[in-house]
Order: structure tokens, then sequence, then C-alpha cells
């Protein structure tokens, strides 16, 4: 009698065992699913002499009245007196653009110095009133501006760590 009780002291033991082995064994596949599906798809963009990678779902310049209406890239688009759109849409962007830097206010947000494929650059950013993250990169010997604006912070540095200078 003695084995079985000690039997039925054991068993709640290899039954927790088990469970554990179970658990990390099923997190351990769902995590290999996930990391199988890779990366989000992207495609590169050029504009001004200069690449930044996207997700390859975004549209070139879906704007109206130069504001982006759903998620996009936004290359050669000139701004649109008299036009606005209010209120503007909670989307995803990216946008390419040459500007005064010294007037652009935007170009201001960014202060911190570093390299792009040999060519100085300006990085900085900020938080919208919406709660988005606007990433900006300033390559000034391009008086190029890189805006990154997203709701998920890792995308839009996704973005301005993409940036390559031609």
């Amino acid at each position: 009698m003695g084995l079985d009780l000690r039997r039925r002291r054991g068993s709640p033991i290899v039954v927790a065992a088990v469970a554990i082995v179970v658990f990390l064994a099923l997190g351990m596949v769902v995590t290999a699913a996930i990391r199988d599906r890779g990366p989000t798809p992207q495609q590169e963009v050029a504009s001004e002499g200069v690449r930044i990678s996207v997700p390859a779902g975004w549209p070139r310049n879906a704007t109206k009245c130069g504001t982006p209406m759903r998620d996009t890239y936004i290359v050669d688009v000139d701004l649109i007196a008299g036009c606005a759109v209010l209120p503007t849409p909670r989307v995803d962007y990216a946008e390419i653009r040459l500007a005064n830097l010294d007037l652009d206010p935007v170009a201001q947000l960014a202060t911190e110095t570093g390299d792009a494929f040999g060519h100085p650059v300006l990085r900085g950013g900020d938080a919208l009133p919406d709660g988005r993250t606007r990433q900006v990169v300033v390559v000034p010997d391009r008086q190029v501006v890189l805006v990154a604006v997203s709701s998920n912070p890792a995308v839009a540095e996704a973005i301005t760590d993409s940036l390559r200078v031609d």
C-alpha cells in the first residue's frame, strides 16, 4: 500500500510537469509560425535622390488636397493652395519632399546629427496630438525632408531607418 500512496502523491507532480512541457511546446510552435511569416513585405520608394522602404500595400500618393486619405507614400506632390481636408484622416504615411530647410517647421524637428551612406543627416520627431508618432530625417545637402507618420512607432522608425541616399 505504501507504494500506491507514493504514486498518488507523485501523480500531481507528473501531471504538472507534463502540462508545463505541453505549454512550452505549444508556445514554441506558435512563435515559429509567427516568425516564419517573416517581416511585412516592403517596396522601395525613390525620390529626390533618396530611397526608403515602406509597406508593399501602400499606394503612391493616395491624397486629396495633399492630405493622405489612407496609408500611403507621398512623393513629388506640391501643396495645393486653398484646398484642405478636415478632419485630417488618422492614417500612416511616408513623405519625401524638397524643402526650404530654414522655413520648414517639420524640418526643424530634426536636430540630432547622424549619417546616411556618407551624407550628413539630422533626425528627430514628436508625437502628434492624435497619438501617432512622427519621425523626421533631413538630408541637408539634398534639401530633402523625409517624414514618416504611424500609429505604430516601430513602423515610423523602420521607415526612417531605411533611408538610403543615392
